[in-house]
């Protein structure tokens, strides 16, 4: 008699097992979002092939801007530096010192707004955690040979990123 009801508590745990592996691939599936780590990220702008270049060499890049502005930073040592928009507004650069050194670039909001999407973004491959994290603002400082990156959320998509090449 006793044989007879370990084999139906033997059966009771493994129907009990049987339905949480169930649970457990209905929630993989349909509950947790998926973040593939390996899948490809857009690069909206290829930063290491425009930071750090003439006027004439990012033009090369990104086709012929739109001089939009002077800026004046006392700090930086720019008295008279052009600010210059590509792209119908979606890259805007200013030349300090005559390279691209503050880059920002806009119209963002099909992006989420994660560490390695920001990134891909700029075709910068390495995933580092940004010295910054707090909410809707992403830093990195001095992130290979880019003085800082801050991202900027809105909704939890992305708003726009900042890019300071050389100056602080």
């Amino acid at each position: 008699m006793e044989h007879t009801s370990v084999r139906r508590k033997w059966a009771n745990w493994k129907f009990i097992s049987f339905v949480v592996i169930l649970i457990a691939i209905f929630i993989k599936f349909n509950v947790l979002d998926e973040h593939d780590e390996n899948a490809a990220v857009t690069v909206e702008l290829d930063l290491p092939q425009v930071a750090l270049r003439s006027q004439q060499e990012v033009a090369a890049i990104l086709g012929k801007g739109q001089l939009e502005s002077y800026y004046r930073d006392a700090q930086a040592d720019c008295e008279k530096c052009p600010r210059v928009s590509y792209r119908d507004g979606k890259v805007e650069i200013t030349y300090i010192n005559e390279i691209a050194d503050q880059i920002r670039l806009n119209k963002l909001s099909d992006y989420a707004f994660e560490n390695r999407i920001i990134l891909g973004l700029l075709n910068l491959s390495e995933n580092i955690a940004p010295n910054i994290d707090q909410g809707a603002v992403k830093t990195w400082d001095n992130y290979q040979k880019y003085s800082q990156i801050t991202a900027f959320s809105k909704n939890g998509h992305v708003d726009y990123i900042l890019i300071k090449s050389k100056t602080e």
